[in-house]
Formats: C-alpha cells, sequence, structure tokens
C-alpha cells in the first residue's frame, strides 16, 4: 500500500512540475514571439499580401484572357461569315435561324463565368445587334464600339461600364477602317462582381485595391476613394500618403498582365495588430498561471485523493492480465462510480474479446480497409466525369440521368455509408449502379446481364463490397485488354442450393488453363503478408465472417471466361 501511495504522490509531484515547466515554456515562447513578430511584422504583412494581390492579378488576368479568345473564337465561327454573306440573299426564316444560333452563342458566352455580365454581337454593316434577349436593327450605333487602333486596352471603360471589345476583319490584308470590319464583339463585364473579388483581397476595410489599364491613363476598378494624379506624384515611393492618411503602396508583378493592380495597405492597422498583439501575450500568460492554479487544487481535491485509494491496484492487476479483477464499487456514489463501473464493464468486455471475438474482428477489419483503399480509383472517377460530359453533348438526356443517379448511389455507399456489413440487397444494388455505368461507358463493347435480386434474398447479411470488385476486375482485365471488334459478355446469376445462395459472375472470352489454375493455388494457399488480389480479400472475409472454408471458388464459365461463385448462408 505504502508503494502504491508512493506512486501516486511522485506522479502528483511530476504533474505539478510539468504544469510549471508548461507555464514557463508557454510565457517565454510568447515573448519571444512578440519580440522577433515586433522587427519583422511589417515585412510579413507585406510579403503575404503581395502574394495575394499577386495571386489575384493572375487569376483575373487569366479569366479576362479566357473571355478575349472566346469572344475571338466566336467572330471567326463559320456561322457570322456565313450570316454575313447570306444576309441579303436569304428569306426571313433562314436568316432569323444563322441569328438565332449567334444568339446562343451569347447566351453562352453570358453564362460562360461570373466576369460576364452580358455579351453582344454586333453586324455593323448590317446595323445588327444581337444579344441574348434577341436581335434588333440599330443603323450606325452599331459602330460605336469600333476603334481605330487594334492594340487596344483589353478593357474598355465607356459611359461607367467595362467592356471587352473584339473585332474581325472582312479583309486581313487591310486595317482596322470602319469600311474593314465585319463584325463585333462586345463582353460587358460584370463590375459587381470583380469589385467582390478585389473585396476579399483586403486586409482591413480602410486598404484599398485599385486597377488600371497597362498605360495607366485611368482606373478600372477601385474599392475606395484614389486621387491618381496624388499617386503618380509619389512614384518611387514605398509608402506613400494619400487624403491625410499613410499607406504602404505594392503592386502586382505579374508578367504578360492586360492591366495594373495596386494595393494601398492601410499603416493604422499595422499599429492596432501591434498593440493587440502585446495584450493578447499579456492576458494569455494571465490565463496559464490561474488555469495553472485552478487545475492543480482540482486535480488534488477530484483526481489524486480517488487514485490514491482504489485505482493504482486495479490498473495493476490489469497489467498482469488479470482481467477477472473487479473494482469495488464505494457504498456512497462518488464522482468515479460511473467510472468504476466502465472499468469493470471494459474488464469483462476485454476478457471476452481476447479470447474469440477481438483478433477476428481486427483481422476482418484491416482486410476490408485494404479493400476500401483500393476501391476510391482515381481514373474511374474522371472516366465517369468525362462519359457524363460525352452523354450530355451529345444530348443523351435519358442517359445521362442514369448515370448521375448511379454514380451518385456508387460515391455514397463507397465513402459515406458506415458499418462494416450489409443486407445482400444494398450490396448488389451497389455493384448494379457500377456495372450501369461501366455499361455506359463501354456501349457496344459489352453486355451486361445483371438482373435483380429477388425480394426474398435481400434480407441476408453480407460484408461490404464482395460483389462490386467481381464486375470490377471484369472491366479492368479483360475488357481494358479487348482488341477492337470484340464484345464481352458479362453475367449475374443467383441460384439457390440447399441452405445457401449461389451468386456467380462470369463473362465469355478465353481463359487459359494455367491461370485459372495460379488463381486456385492463390485462394487455397494466402500468405499474411502477401498484397492479395480482390478475390483473395473477398474469399478471406467471407470464410471469416461466415465461419466455414471456401466461400469463393472460381472455374471456367460456360461463356468461355471465368466464373467466380460466392456461397452464402441465409
Amino acid at each position: 500500500m505504502k508503494r502504491e501511495r508512493y506512486f501516486i504522490r511522485y506522479f502528483y509531484k511530476w504533474l505539478i512540475l510539468i504544469f510549471s515547466i508548461f507555464a514557463l515554456v508557454s510565457i517565454t515562447f510568447n515573448l519571444i514571439s512578440y519580440l522577433r513578430e515586433r522587427q519583422y511584422y511589417f515585412r510579413i504583412i507585406e510579403q503575404e499580401q503581395q502574394e495575394r494581390i499577386s495571386y489575384l492579378s493572375r487569376n483575373m488576368n487569366n479569366e479576362f484572357v479566357k473571355l478575349k479568345i472566346m469572344a475571338n473564337m466566336t467572330l471567326k465561327d463559320e456561322e457570322v461569315t456565313e450570316l454575313y454573306c447570306k444576309y441579303d440573299f436569304v428569306n426571313s426564316y433562314e436568316r432569323n435561324k444563322l441569328m438565332e444560333n449567334i444568339r446562343e452563342r451569347c447566351l453562352e458566352m453570358d453564362n460562360l463565368n461570373s466576369f460576364v455580365y452580358a455579351s453582344t454581337f454586333y453586324l455593323p454593316e448590317k446595323g445588327l445587334k444581337i444579344d441574348r434577349e434577341g436581335f434588333e436593327i440599330i443603323g450606325e450605333d452599331a459602330y460605336d464600339f469600333a476603334q481605330d487602333n487594334p492594340d487596344q486596352e483589353m478593357i474598355t471603360m465607356k459611359d461607367g461600364k467595362a467592356y471587352i471589345v473584339e473585332l474581325s476583319r472582312k479583309n486581313y490584308l487591310k486595317g482596322w477602317e470602319r469600311e474593314n470590319i465585319l463584325g463585333i464583339f462586345v463582353i460587358e463585364l460584370n463590375m459587381e462582381q470583380i469589385q467582390n473579388e478585389m473585396l476579399l483581397a483586403k486586409m482591413t476595410d480602410e486598404d484599398i485595391i485599385f486597377m488600371t489599364g497597362r498605360q495607366e491613363n485611368g482606373i478600372l476598378f477601385q474599392t475606395g476613394e484614389i486621387d491618381l494624379e496624388s499617386l503618380k506624384a509619389q512614384e518611387g515611393a514605398k509608402t506613400v500618403e494619400m487624403n491625410g492618411e499613410k499607406y504602404l503602396l505594392m503592386h502586382s508583378t505579374e508578367k504578360g498582365s492586360y492591366f495594373n493592380l495596386y494595393y494601398l495597405q492601410d499603416q493604422t492597422f499595422l499599429k492596432l495588430m501591434t498593440e493587440k498583439t502585446v495584450t493578447s501575450v499579456m492576458l494569455f500568460i494571465g490565463v496559464i498561471l490561474l488555469t495553472i492554479i485552478v487545475a492543480i487544487i482540482l486535480f488534488y481535491r477530484r483526481i489524486y485523493r480517488p487514485l490514491e485509494i482504489l485505482l493504482v491496484d486495479a490498473f495493476a492487476q490489469i497489467k498482469k492480465s488479470n482481467f477477472s479483477y473487479r473494482i469495488p464499487l464505494p457504498e456512497k456514489g462518488s464522482a468515479f462510480t460511473n467510472l468504476y463501473q466502465n472499468f469493470n464493464c471494459m474488464a469483462e468486455r476485454i476478457d471476452t474479446l481476447v479470447s474469440r471475438e477481438l483478433k477476428q474482428e481486427i483481422l476482418v477489419n484491416q482486410a476490408n480497409f485494404k479493400h476500401l483503399q483500393a476501391q476510391i480509383n482515381p481514373h474511374f472517377m474522371y472516366n465517369s466525369y468525362f462519359l457524363l460530359y460525352r452523354l450530355i453533348k451529345k444530348g443523351d438526356k435519358e442517359g445521362s440521368l442514369q448515370v448521375c443517379e448511379n454514380l451518385g448511389k456508387f460515391f455514397k455507399y463507397i465513402n459515406r455509408d458506415s458499418g462494416e456489413n450489409k443486407s445482400l440487397a444494398d450490396e448488389v444494388s451497389h455493384a448494379r449502379s457500377y456495372a450501369v455505368i461501366q455499361g455506359f461507358r463501354y456501349q457496344n463493347i459489352i453486355h451486361v446481364d445483371f438482373p435483380e435480386l429477388p425480394e426474398k434474398y435481400g434480407y441476408i447479411e453480407v460484408p461490404r463490397l464482395i460483389i462490386q470488385p467481381l464486375i470490377e476486375n471484369v472491366f479492368k482485365y479483360v475488357v481494358d485488354e479487348l482488341d477492337e471488334d470484340e464484345e464481352v459478355i458479362l453475367r449475374v446469376k443467383y441460384e439457390e442450393i440447399e441452405e445457401d445462395l449461389l451468386i456467380c459472375v462470369e463473362n465469355s472470352g478465353n481463359m487459359e488453363e494455367e491461370k485459372l489454375e495460379e488463381i486456385s493455388r492463390k485462394l487455397e494457399y494466402q500468405k499474411e503478408n502477401e498484397d492479395i488480389t480482390a478475390l483473395m480479400n473477398i474469399s478471406y472475409r467471407l470464410n471469416v465472417f461466415f465461419n466455414r472454408q471456401e466461400s469463393l471458388t472460381v472455374c471456367r464459365s460456360q461463356l468461355g471466361g471465368l466464373m467466380v461463385c460466392l456461397r452464402l448462408k441465409m
């Protein structure tokens, strides 16, 4: 007993020492941090904000360049040329059809990204204007956006609005004279969205971000009042003064930008941050000291005494592997009564698990985890997205809906559904979702015969992911290695044999006898640390789950390929 008490007191002394060391280290660390921050705080803030505006500049420039390229591509589209050439020589129906095609292009451009407010196409020679709302004749106003200088600024300001203007010529050997302009595509920028992007890059509300053209002839966008002439007069200064306030001036250094982005950082904020840091350090020191004092007192009263009286002996018995030991419960209830009861339950549970369940459950979880990792295949993910893209592009609405539905079910089952065991109905539904997706991907290459599970078998409890990997193997090792003009049949069938349900997955092909023998041999003699295949994984888990051997068998299919059969207890 003296030895246990000595241990508790020894532990208590070390706890006090640890608290003291923690307090000393925390206080010292915060003081050193404050002294260091005071020296290079300005430089850190400047560097981080410089990176932020460079990132903003790069992203906005990329978006503007994309819009300009799309506008240029639209002007070079055959539909634009055809409308210009046939405008006066076709009937109203064909003319309207051509204009409707261009209207749809304008609508697509409007929905391209959030920087676009509206896009408009002008056929100035015909006085024609086309936008998402329709088309109208506006006469000479169609030339308003035309300019003689082909190397104009990317962003044009007009009547308080920002535009990206792209022109096309009738004769590329001539210049940009008015009579040589074939079409004009104008993208009105969403100034509110651009302002929001700039506001998000600010560190404080008092900071100012503004954008000018490459020639710096005027301000395009700004988040506060700017005196550009005053700033130009202070050119070269790192800290500038404007409207009686001092600012740290930073400029985006991105190469190839079609605009200049500037950031004015309010210096008042840095002073307030320094004062706030000092206050925070002092408050932290006080809280740490107070917390340590309270913790020591509470630990002595609520933990030290109960541990000294009872728990030393209890953990000593557990250390000796005496799991039959139980802590005597106190006559009067205390804060530790529930802990003692839980400890006794834990000891009883450990006693049971060590002998029967724990080892088996760990092995099953390890195998299942390894298998689950193998399922999250990024190739399958982006191949599914490309499949969905192709279906939508060719207008296959029904196919697109089926792929979307089954893709959602597939990843929900893989990533979100909890529990190691599932009903056979859920397992078959998951495998069928995978087969549907792959069936669309490999149309005209594979024929899938995967009937729904009869309702009377849906209640059977099975481990997760025992059917879908078998379907995946067919696509991975058979379909992907096909020569041109070859087709594969994938068939799933159910058969009741006595008190077992047999689920067979088979495919057509030409299974070599040597390959079949190798698979059978690996299933029969599994090595503990071997990187097992999906078949070995499923076989091992089913054998453990149903507590028997040969839950998975392989043989040659009547279709000529491989047939894998799962034997499940009903």
